[in-house]
């Protein structure tokens, strides 16, 4: 297995160029992106590009924001200014962009993407025939991911440690929020919300793609490891770390695949005070369409 990593500050890339199994960066670009950690500007990406560029490392662009018709004609006009030739890899999750970069080159690959969705083996390999890779679900639960990885007939791609959205609207929720109740606050600023019956604390965060609620820790894939199958990459998201921290959790995975040492993966994590759990890993799915142990 080898290593997908979202860039959260460009300063990193020195680093992570020398850190074993990394081949991949994820980048959040501005008005095409979902749930990332940080959106670079386009002039932004092009140093990214060049600082890359001659190096063992390649892009991945975070695409996976829902593109309405006005949105897919600016997707048009950075096409036409070769933006998207910057990418190994596309990752989406909205089918009409995937149609309409095919219409216009069908040379361009693609990473599809949709956390709640590819639960069973039968989308997994209906999906994965239409796309280069594919994403297992970050939604069921570790046996049933296990059991997910047997079944597909191409390698896929594993979220093994990040924050995943279990809210999205594409509605401004905090800025509608402030306005009925007449309160005067920084959208920039960092809000969490609890729910009545739980006392974690989820980041809320609004954006130009609508309103997204996160998990309240860093999810993580270790136990797992020794059991999956058919894994070519796992992906790895740093929301909410500082560099040093995602140094770590990065240099942490990569010193696993060589050695796999659970406690010292946890002990590490500890140490620099990552918080983690297993998230939707630890508990039995409800999303599974047709269940993936048929």
């Amino acid at each position: 297995m080898k290593l997908i990593v979202e860039l959260t500050n460009k300063n990193l890339i020195k680093n992570y160029k020398n850190i074993n199994h990394v081949n991949y960066l994820v980048i959040g670009c501005n008005n095409l992106s979902l749930n990332a950690s940080s959106c670079f500007s386009l002039s932004e990406i092009d140093e990214i590009y060049n600082l890359v560029k001659d190096t063992n490392l390649r892009l991945i662009l975070n695409c996976e924001r829902l593109f309405s018709d006005n949105d897919l004609e600016y997707v048009k006009t950075l096409f036409d200014l070769g933006f998207f030739y910057k990418f190994e890899y596309i990752m989406y999750s909205d089918f009409g962009l995937k149609n309409l970069l095919e219409t216009l080159d069908k040379s361009l690959k693609f990473i599809f993407k949709a956390s709640t969705y590819l639960t069973n083996k039968y989308d997994v390999n209906l999906y994965n025939k239409l796309n280069d890779f594919v994403v297992l679900s970050s939604e069921i639960s570790s046996s049933e991911l296990i059991e997910l990885s047997k079944g597909v007939d191409k390698n896929v791609i594993v979220d093994v440690f990040g924050q995943s959205a279990c809210f999205y609207s594409r509605r401004p929720l905090i800025s509608n929020y402030f306005k009925y109740r007449g309160i005067d606050k920084d959208l920039s600023n960092n809000y969490h919300v609890i729910e009545e019956l739980r006392s974690d604390l989820l980041p809320i965060i609004e954006n130009e793609t609508g309103t997204l609620i996160l998990e309240p820790k860093h999810h993580v894939i270790v136990e797992e490891f020794k059991f999956l199958e058919n894994i070519a990459y796992g992906l790895i998201s740093l929301h909410n770390l500082s560099m040093k921290k995602c140094l770590c959790v990065v240099k942490t995975y990569s010193d696993f695949i060589d050695d796999l040492n659970i406690s010292k993966v946890y002990e590490t994590f500890k140490d620099n005070n990552i918080d983690v759990y297993k998230g939707a890993y630890n508990i039995k799915s409800v999303l599974l369409k047709g269940g993936c142990n048929e």
